[in-house]
This record gives structure tokens, C-alpha cells and sequence, in this order.
């Protein structure tokens, strides 16, 4: 982390709580890390799934909604998770604030 980058440029150094506050999370040292503006934005408030029990968990919130209960239904725990992991990979967030910085540069900020 480079911290001569200030905001709002997307590498400007930001804190990011593992397990976001929305989810239950803390505002404590364990629960927080050093982290790119622009990764700490993209990730918003989505933790990611760690454990089918967690899984379960939200498929079961999705299935009292009764717009989304057909899509809940058809849900398999493992491949909520297995999906989870995937859009939270460090690749993903790299691409994204490369994709971000390009931008911003081209803004000319």
C-alpha cells in the first residue's frame, strides 16, 4: 500500500472491515485491514461466504422473500459458496482496480 496515492484515487489506502458491519461484524482490530479505496469500494457491504452453514444461512433469508423463493429453491449451498469465493479472489479486485485507476487516470485527476 502506497500511501502518497490520496483519495478519491482508487489506490489510496483505506480501512476495510473483514466482516462488514451490515453483516454482524465488529469495529475492532481484528475485524479490519489495510486495503485499496477502490477494492474497499467495490466490495461494498458483500462479505463473502465462507462455510455452507453461512450459505444456508442466507439461502434461507432468500426463501421468506417471496419474489425470490423459485431462485432460493434452486440454490445448492456448495455452489454458493464455491461462487462466493470466486467473485471475492484477489484476481477479480486486481482487474477491477486496474480497471479503476485507468479510469481515473483518464479522468486526468
Amino acid at each position: 500500500m502506497d500511501q502518497a496515492y490520496q483519495h478519491p484515487d482508487p489506490r489510496s489506502p483505506s480501512i476495510d472491515h473483514i466482516r462488514t458491519i451490515a453483516a454482524g461484524g465488529t469495529d475492532t482490530r481484528d475485524n479490519v485491514r489495510l486495503t485499496h479505496w477502490g477494492c474497499n469500494h467495490e466490495r461494498n457491504a458483500n462479505t463473502p461466504l465462507g462455510t455452507v452453514e453461512e450459505a444456508e444461512a442466507q439461502r434461507a433469508v432468500l426463501l421468506r422473500i417471496p419474489a425470490l423463493q423459485a431462485y432460493a429453491e434452486s440454490l445448492r449451498a456448495e455452489d454458493m459458496v464455491r461462487r462466493s469465493q470466486a467473485f471475492h479472489s484477489p484476481e477479480r479486485y486486481g482487474a477491477k482496480l486496474a480497471r479503476r485507476v485507468e479510469r481515473y487516470e483518464c479522468e486526468g485527476r
